[in-house]
Order: C-alpha cells, then structure tokens, then sequence
C-alpha cells in the first residue's frame, strides 16, 4: 500500500496526551492523503522475545479481568489505549526499533514523513539511535521530511553527542515546526536554522470534532471538578481543591489517582470526556489545559514543585498561555482569574490560521 505521510511521534498507550495528539495529527494530515503512524512500542525486537510478550499480554489481561489490584488497574487503563490506537490511528504498516531500525510490511510505501507532536525530540528518554531514528534518519533523500509541533521536552541540550545529532540531521529536515518557544530557540541555537512555533495538534481539532470519539464514561448530571496531576498537589493546593468542590456542590474526579479507582481506569476517549462534563479543572498538565480551553473549562493551574532546570516542563505552558493571553491561571496556590473564551476563541481560530497555513506550505511537493 503506498501511503503519501507516514507520522513519527511517541507511541505511548498509557499517555493520554500522547495517544490524543496522535489521533490529532492523523486528523489533520487526511487533507494531504493518506496515513500512518510508525509503531515504535515495540522494544524487544528478536523473534523468540516477541512470542513471549505476547505471552505476557495475554496473562496482564486474564489479570485485569479478574482483579481490581492497582496492576490489574493499570492494565486496564492501557488496554484503553491500546484499543483507541487500534481503531482511530492506522499503525500497522511500519515500525521502528533500536535493534532493526526503521521497517515496513512488505508492498508498503510512503512519500513524505511528519515528525511530531508531543516530546518526541526528549533525548533524555532516548538512546542515540532512538535519537536519529525521531529526526528521520531512516528517510533518503527522496522523501520530504516536515516537523510539526515537534517538542525537545527540556530547556537546554546540554548533552555534546545529542548535539551534534541534532546538528546533523535537524538540517535535513524541509520544514520546521515546534510547540514551544524554546524549542524554536534550540533549533537556532543548534543549527542557525528558523523554526516555526504553532498550536500542538490537539488544539487544531474542535470540540464537537472531540466529542465524536467519547463513548459516555461520564454519567448523565455527574457533578464534578476535575484533577489531573503529573506532579503531586501541595497540602495547600488539595484544600484549594476540596474548598472549590464542597462550595459548589461538586464531588472530585481524579485523572491518573489510585485514591479514585473508578476514574484511573479512564481511557484516551474517557479523558476527553471528563474534561467536556467537568465543572471545574485543576491540573499541572500541557493537555489538560488545551481540553480545558477547547471545551471552554474555567481552570487553575498549579505549579509543579520540583520542576527547575534542564527538567523544566513548563516552557510549553509558558508557550500556551502566551498564545492565549492566559498568564494568570498558573497558580501556587488558590483559584485563578475567571477566563473570557470569547476572547480565547478569538485567538484560538487566529493560532489554528497561522498553523494551516504553515502546514499547508509546509506540504507542498
């Protein structure tokens, strides 16, 4: 089958923002032709070791099925993801791994690789030739190669060798994109090279577009304020929660919380649907904040202890709130300012104009 794009990004099915921005950019890039992600889950690459994870997978399912334990939980929960993976993001046809490298079924072709979005330039969760195999370095000269919203993840490349595979092959790239200021600053830094910032993909989609993939998680009338935390909220920040919840009526709903079981098992769809039924978000994350502003949600963001240096993540939602003039929401402590999305949704339909058009150039032959 010959396909026009082929997508390399993160293949994550515990990751609802990495799994969401997926089906996002294969959204997106059906205007251009055809497409597929390149499947990079699976790390054991020898034949006898792949018969025995799945042997593994086989016996984690009997598990979930049978127990409520926090692993059958987590099982449950990726096998969620793996499932939206299945049936919404075409991911079958290529594969890359550290041992084999970049290969495809045979019959299958492409004409053009999209790099992107999500970390999935964070050399620090990757070794060298997972470095070059995110930046293309299986593509031949042949083929276009585009990054869109591609994220480096970290403030500074302070490693010399991911440097200078940075330098060797972010120049072969025919059009840049990022998702954060400071990864357009990198690439200049790096290479001299321009980059382009634009919205990560989930924000290119609209809500009603979102909702079309919910499956009714949430029940009807289910009064709730919503968290989701990568990091772990202050005393300080879980009474500012309770105080919120108990003054308007709201039970709390925990994203990615073993204090609420029912609401952990949530999957890539169930997130999406959390966040269109919430009464109120708080969170530290990237992608709670575009499906809080995609489903117009009033949100605090608390800032995330321990978070400095090379380490720091808040540089994409530097990016975010400077697009949206949404500055006030990041918090220590307390609630933010109440947003006005008509002036958001302004801003938003500029942001999703500036990326088309980037991306409409960036795709022509």
């Amino acid at each position: 089958m010959k396909f026009e794009n082929i997508i390399m990004t993160i293949f994550d099915y515990r990751n609802y923002g990495n799994r969401l921005q997926n089906y996002a950019m294969n959204a997106i890039l059906e205007k251009y032709g055809n497409c597929t992600t390149i499947n990079m889950s699976l790390h054991n690459t020898h034949f006898w070791d792949s018969h025995v994870e799945v042997v593994k997978e086989r016996i984690k399912h009997m598990y979930s099925v049978l127990f409520r334990n926090d692993h059958a939980l987590e099982f449950r929960r990726a096998e969620k993801g793996k499932l939206m993976t299945k049936r919404q993001i075409p991911s079958n046809s290529f594969f890359a791994t550290e041992y084999a490298g970049f290969t495809g079924r045979r019959g299958c072709s492409y004409n053009r690789v999209v790099i992107g979005s999500d970390q999935v330039w964070n050399y620090l969760w990757l070794s060298e030739t997972e470095l070059k195999l995110r930046l293309g370095s299986f593509v031949s000269n042949n083929h276009p190669i585009i990054s869109y919203a591609a994220s480096f993840g970290v403030s500074e490349v302070e490693d010399r060798k991911a440097r200078a595979i940075f330098q060797q092959y972010l120049p072969r790239l025919k059009a840049i994109s990022v998702r954060e200021d400071r990864g357009a600053e990198l690439v200049r830094e790096m290479t001299g090279l321009d980059a382009t910032v634009v919205l990560d993909p989930t924000l290119m989609l609209t809500a009603d577009k979102w909702l079309e993939i919910t499956k009714g998680f949430v029940s009807d009338g289910d009064r709730y304020v919503l968290t989701y935390f990568l990091g772990r909220p202050s005393d300080e920040q879980e009474r500012d929660i309770q105080a919120y919840a108990k003054a308007h009526g709201c039970r709390v709903r925990r994203i990615l919380d073993l204090r609420d079981r029912d609401t952990y098992v949530a999957g890539p769809q169930d997130f999406v649907e959390l966040f269109s039924k919430a009464r109120y978000v708080f969170t530290d994350s990237y992608h709670a904040c575009c499906f809080s502003i995609l489903f117009h949600k009033q949100f605090t963001v608390f800032n995330r202890a321990g978070m400095t240096g090379k380490s720091n993540m808040n540089s994409r939602m530097e990016t975010l709130f400077r697009l949206f003039d949404l500055d006030s929401v990041m918090m220590d402590s307390g609630l933010a300012p109440e947003i006005d999305y008509r002036k958001v949704d302004r801003l938003l339909e500029q942001h999703r104009r500036e990326s088309q058009d980037w991306l409409d150039r960036a795709m022509e032959e």
